[in-house]
């Protein structure tokens, strides 16, 4: 199973979608992020938090009130 590692930043208040995955390990490393669309429910990460998670359908990953920096594997 090929795995893709990304680092991202999302701007205050932003949001984006994953799609098509089976997978996430995401590492959030600075701001806060807000993310639905998993088995496990919605999930609230603050810098220093990681987590993997198996999404539903798509992942919805959202900013708080500063940027955010996280780091993302998926498979």
């Amino acid at each position: 199973m090929s795995v893709k590692s990304f680092r991202m930043t999302l701007g205050k208040d932003k949001m984006m979608s994953v799609n098509g995955i089976k997978s996430a390990d995401l590492s959030c490393e600075k701001g806060k992020l807000w993310i639905t669309g998993t088995r496990e429910g919605d999930i609230m990460l603050t810098g220093g938090q990681k987590i993997s998670l198996r999404p539903v359908d798509a992942l919805v990953i959202q900013s708080g009130r500063e940027d955010s920096h996280f780091t993302m594997e998926v498979r």
